[in-house]
Parts: C-alpha cells; sequence; structure tokens
C-alpha cells in the first residue's frame, strides 16, 4: 500500500476542473473516499467492497491522489472515478457508478472522456487501461463510447474482465 501511494502522489497533477467540464447539468467535485458508500451503487460496482479485502484503504488511496473525482447530477453522485499509476507512464482507469450513470450518459461520458484526456496529457501518460467485468453491459458499452480498444479477456479473474486500452 506504500509503494502504491507513493506513486500516485508522485503522478498528481495541478489541474482545474472547469478545464475537464463544459456541462451545466453535470458537477465534477473532489472524490471523497466516502462517496460511493452515500451511492446508490450498480451491482457489480458494490461487489468490490465484498470481494476486496481494505477497499476502503484504496479509495482513501485515491482520494489523496488528488486525480479523481466525483460526478454530481442533481438527483445526487452519479459516478466517482481516476486513475491509479501502476508504471511510468501507464495507469489504470477505475470507475465506480450509480443507477444514476442511466439517466446522463451523453453528458457523463463526454465529461469522463475530457477527464481522461486532460490527465493523459498532464502526467504525459502513454498507456490507460481499464478492466471491465465482462458480466457489466453497461460497463462494457461505457469502455467502448470512452474510445477504449479492447485487447484481450481475462479468465477466471474473480470473474472474467475484458481489458482494455487507449494509448496516447
Amino acid at each position: 500500500m506504500a509503494r502504491s501511494k507513493k506513486r500516485l502522489q508522485n503522478m498528481t497533477p495541478s489541474f482545474d476542473i472547469g478545464a475537464i467540464l463544459r456541462n451545466q447539468r453535470v458537477s465534477l467535485v473532489p472524490f471523497h473516499w466516502e462517496h460511493p458508500e452515500a451511492m446508490d451503487l450498480r451491482p457489480h460496482d458494490r461487489m468490490y467492497y465484498d470481494c476486496i479485502p481494505d477497499f476502503r484503504e484504496y479509495l482513501k488511496l485515491y482520494m489523496a491522489s488528488g486525480t479523481a473525482l466525483t460526478a454530481v447530477v442533481p438527483e445526487g453522485m452519479a459516478c466517482c472515478f481516476g486513475i491509479n499509476p501502476i508504471a511510468a507512464g501507464v495507469a489504470q482507469g477505475w470507475m465506480l457508478t450509480s443507477h444514476l450513470v442511466d439517466r446522463y450518459p451523453v453528458s457523463l461520458t463526454r465529461s469522463a472522456t475530457r477527464y481522461f484526456n486532460f490527465i493523459a496529457a498532464e502526467t504525459q501518460m502513454k498507456r490507460l487501461q481499464l478492466t471491465v467485468n465482462a458480466a457489466d453491459v453497461v460497463a462494457v458499452r461505457w469502455a467502448n463510447a470512452l474510445r477504449f480498444n479492447r485487447e484481450d479477456v481475462l479468465r477466471a479473474y474473480g470473474a472474467d474482465y475484458i481489458m482494455f486500452a487507449r494509448l496516447y
């Protein structure tokens, strides 16, 4: 955990949320580790609390990175997302979603696309990857909408997960 925290801190860009957001229906606020607990998480996202020991500690690291955001719509928090560096120029994207994502697909997709593009430029990223549960149809569609390329399937990775990536 200490090594992951150090990598996150070394990759923290100073960025203006206003540079990412251009939509009046969605607000972006700095991520707080308790945000997901206040959300009506979709089942595939809620399972992380059961399947990953110390999941809250990971969320605290994401918060400390300064690169994670929460998207808020009029009804509440729709999703939380960010990046976790795993090597020089390489990061793993993450996202936790509530049922509200279904009401704002275009606005949230545009905001997330701008975020990933901005973070990639700020951190001089070469590769950004996502692992998406193959059974989570909404998340698979969203990875495609965010212009990530499907690479392969990770079999028996807790379940089957699809590896998606964007190269910069």
